[in-house]
């Protein structure tokens, strides 16, 4: 998502085979069979012939563009937190929206909650299944100007104390939660022994790992630290960073009981132009620029100073980063994992390799970009929790590589690969040592061959109960906005009106890729179109999107075969594999697609073959993304994030512009009423208290 406002900014595409030709090669190396074998059932432990409760034992939901959530009959929800909630004793509970400032901030949950994350009190591996008391991690992914300060009447009334509360609601909120006869509820903190806490742009973090003193970073690192002094009383490293974290989208969990954070799109953290003088002695730093897309438009007079690119024209490299947090410890400081390269990372799954080694999966979320795969040096200790917390601090960086005939390889980022492969493109760019590979994963991912994906978003890794990866691993690519022919993995729908070209890929679809031997540190890998978002049940090839009225290609089919049955949807974000391997599919943008329903949930069975069937399970209230599908430990409540409700309306029209033209607020979710919209977390239960989904 955007941050401060601006929306997503996006690359130019490349021009690939026609998935007809694609699909024709992989036929001829498979003696006729489309595709390689679906889910090895045997090895996921998952039924042949999938049951009722695979399927699904709920009512599909119908279309709605209601102001609310809509979930099957036998299901309720109820808010568990909301943006500006206190998260602390003492303070009151009701948020004065207008008045908030940065100090209050810091001590209240944040706007636009994104991805979401459970652990055990007490830490535990593997963790119990029945659990009353967590610990909730929330990603704070970006602010919306036109959904803050309800009495603001137009952007340039904005005040620079106003821009560092907003900066202050990005980052990450960690909630103790718990569970009574009333259901899941906030338990606020009252002392030294509670465990809330935010991390925002402001706040320390450490920088690890072979680029923590790459010349960049340590030049904005001193910037950050002139601009923001540490705060009487607070206790950090002395070489810790006040630059925190910021644009946080997905993540993930890790064994060893750690909250992994992903920053996405930092460039609207930053405001104002880049020196042309600092653009030409470094090029390296214009490439940056122009690939990671910053600065964003914002408030260079009114924005914090380390945030003005002027002056602090290194600041972006303190972004970009994996973040790990210990959710248990709320004094420990997070640390950014500079192993795992820097990008706009959208998610950082795990999964336990078959030599114990840990893997963490990553997807640079901007059209184009690619998929990544971290693989640690040393293997993980069920034992000993802290000879695991430096784990992300050595090993390999990989980038994946899809072949025309269904195969796919992992390509080691190494300084010597790298920099011969920019030798043979004649290109003037070189890497100086594997902290400047790192920084600039992305120019090292390009060189080595990498695909680019249609927005690779979040990936999930199929694993058994121990976390120990089976090979199966679920990637969702958002859409692509260019025209074009595909790239492996990523088709492209012919063009009826114009054969020699395609359409842009604006409904997405979803990656299976299959690690070879079930090894989650594999070098190689097998891949299949798992599903093509869209409609399977369209009387016509195209449907026109809302607002602007472009045809969107909506089948289903690859070649003529359909891949899903049943519920339409567009855009695949967020996922959740559940005990039974059915996939949750969170969706962003759906409704610019098909007018009709608002964002919503979709679930499927892993193991049923194409068509697969596709069934609604809640609808979010009006202009509002659905993030962060994530089950309690027992399956018995499912949590999920309610983003930006009211950025826009039915039809379409965008919050942003007609706020300032007087507009009222487009929802009132999750409070009713007249009530200003808030991003919230909510929780789903069945009302008989069964498991979700059966």
């Amino acid at each position: 998502m955007p941050g401060l406002g601006v929306r997503r900014i996006i690359k130019a595409g490349r021009v690939a085979k026609h998935i007809n030709d694609l699909i024709a090669s992989r036929r001829a190396l498979l003696g006729g069979l489309v595709g390689f074998p679906l889910l090895d059932l045997a090895a996921c432990a998952t039924p042949a012939s999938p049951s009722a409760t695979q399927r699904g034992g709920f009512a599909s939901v119908s279309s709605t563009n209601a102001d609310n959530v809509t979930l099957p009959p036998g299901y309720s929800w109820r808010k568990l937190i909301a943006w500006g909630d206190a998260l602390f004793d003492g303070m009151p509970d009701a948020p004065n929206l207008d008045a908030m400032t940065r100090t209050d901030q810091e001590r209240r949950f944040g706007q636009n909650n994104d991805m979401l994350a459970l652990f055990a009190a007490e830490y535990a591996f593997p963790p119990p299944k029945t659990q009353d008391r967590m610990i909730l991690c929330a990603n704070n992914e970006y602010t919306s100007l036109e959904l803050a300060f309800p009495a603001l009447r137009s952007p340039r009334d904005i005040t620079a104390e106003q821009i560092e509360a907003l900066y202050a609601a990005i980052g990450v909120s960690v909630v103790d939660v718990a569970r009574d006869g009333t259901g899941w509820r906030v338990v606020k903190s009252n002392g030294a022994g509670g465990r809330n806490r935010r991390v925002t742009p402001f706040s320390p973090v450490m920088f690890t790992g072979p680029a923590a003193q790459h010349p960049w970073i340590v030049a904005a690192s001193a910037i950050v630290n002139a601009a923001e002094p540490a705060r009487s009383g607070a206790t950090a490293p002395a070489n810790a960073v006040r630059c925190g974290t910021g644009a946080n989208c997905a993540g993930g969990l890790t064994p060893w009981g750690t909250y992994l954070t992903a920053e996405e799109n930092f460039d609207g953290l930053f405001a104002g132009a880049l020196d042309i003088d600092a653009q030409f002695n470094q090029p390296e730093l214009a490439i940056d620029a122009s690939s990671f897309g910053y600065p964003g438009a914002g408030f260079p007079d009114k924005a914090p100073r380390q945030f003005r690119l002027s002056e602090n024209p290194h600041g972006p490299s303190l972004y970009g980063w994996v973040v790990e947090i210990d959710p248990h410890d709320p004094t420990s400081v997070p640390k950014k994992r500079t192993a795992l390269g820097r990008k706009k990372n959208e998610c950082a799954t795990s999964a336990i390799a078959n030599d114990g080694r840990v893997a963490i999966y990553m997807g640079d979320d901007q059209r184009d970009e690619h998929v990544y795969k971290f693989v640690t040096r040393a293997r993980f200790d069920p034992s000993n929790r802290a000879a695991n917390m430096d784990l992300l601090d050595r090993g390999q960086l990989y980038c994946a590589q899809f072949g025309e005939d269904g195969s796919g390889r992992w390509i080691a980022l190494t300084l010597d690969a790298a920099n011969a492969a920019a030798a043979a493109e004649d290109s003037p760019l070189r890497f100086r040592d594997e902290a400047d590979l790192l920084v600039r994963a992305r120019d090292a991912a390009r060189f080595l061959g990498a695909t680019p994906m249609d927005r690779p978003e979040d990936i999930e890794a199929i694993c058994d109960e121990n976390w120990r990866g089976l090979g199966p691993v679920l990637i969702a690519c958002t859409y692509n906005t260019e025209r074009g022919f595909a790239h492996p993995g990523n088709p492209r729908r012919a063009d009826p009106d114009h054969p020699n070209r395609a359409q842009s890929n604006l409904t997405g679809h979803i990656v299976r890729l299959d690690e070879t031997n079930g090894d989650s540190a594999a070098t190689t890998f097998t891949w299949d179109i798992f599903v093509m978002a869209g409609d399977p049940n369209a009387e016509s090839a195209t449907v026109r999107t809302r607002g602007s009225g472009a045809p969107a290609f909506v089948s289903t089919a690859i070649n003529g075969e359909p891949t899903t049955s049943g519920e339409r949807f567009a855009c695949p974000d967020n996922m959740f594999i559940d005990s039974s391997h059915r996939v949750w599919i969170a969706t962003d943008g759906s409704d610019a697609v098909f007018e009709n329903c608002n964002d919503c949930l979709m679930m499927t069975p892993v193991a049923i073959e194409r068509p697969r069937p596709i069934k609604r399970f809640l609808v979010g209230p009006v202009g509002a993304e659905i993030c962060g599908p994530l089950m309690a430990p027992d399956e018995n409540a499912f949590f999920c994030s309610i983003q930006h409700p009211g950025a826009n309306d039915v039809a379409g029209l965008d919050f942003a512009t007609s706020r300032w033209q007087g507009a009222a607020p487009m929802s009132h979710f999750p409070d009713g009423g007249d009530a200003w919209p808030r991003s919230a977390v909510i929780v789903i239960t069945r009302d008989d208290g069964g498991r979700i989904g059966d």
